[in-house]
């Protein structure tokens, strides 16, 4: 190889630029447009994340209909998450272990839309927070703690799934984490 190419990746000298907080999307980050009251027509089109503007705190998002990039609110952006895991369900236990993508959350019911994959079932189903395991990295939002209630409605990003305690293991801070149950952190902002 050439000498003196290594490492190089991803460390461009730019200081200039505040860094993006750790409990934002990435780029890349699939989204569903939602709650948007001006472009009533524009909602549950799908989008990618393509930046965060600091400043505004506002997602640079293209919508993949229009091929036209919008700045939205977090409010207005509903993640999908694949890799999404299910367990501890009673009634189907033929189910867990099986993954499948969260296309959406109904805040009223307090459930994900689950998609499974086309072979287990055509229909994305509705499952409870505490029955799915998120992947690491994904971007959450702390609900019901009635112990911290000021982190509730707090964003926050999963490091781990803590297989013994069966918590996640939530960064919470730039350099503090919790641990969390299934069912204290949601992927979803509203």
């Amino acid at each position: 190889g050439m000498p003196g190419m290594g490492g190089m990746g991803g460390r461009s000298g730019g200081g200039m630029e505040r860094k993006t907080p750790f409990n934002c999307f990435k780029v890349g980050t699939r989204v569903r447009l939602q709650n948007l009251t001006k472009a009533q027509e524009k909602n549950g089109d799908m989008a990618l994340v393509e930046g965060y503007d600091i400043k505004t705190g506002r997602y640079v998002v293209r919508n993949l209909e229009d091929e036209k990039q919008y700045k939205l609110k977090r409010e207005n952006l509903q993640q999908t998450v694949p890799g999404a895991k299910l367990t501890g369900m009673k009634s189907k236990p033929e189910f867990n272990g099986e993954k499948g993508t969260i296309i959406g959350y109904s805040g009223a019911k307090g459930r994900y839309w689950f998609r499974f994959p086309r072979h287990i079932m055509k229909k994305p189903t509705a499952v409870k927070c505490e029955n799915i395991i998120l992947p690491d990295d994904t971007i959450v939002r702390i609900i019901g703690l009635s112990k911290a209630p000021h982190m509730n409605g707090k964003y926050a990003r999963i490091i781990k799934f803590d297989e013994d305690s069966g918590r996640y293991v939530v960064q919470i801070a730039e350099n503090k984490n919790a641990k969390l149950k299934l069912e204290n952190v949601v992927a979803s902002s509203s």
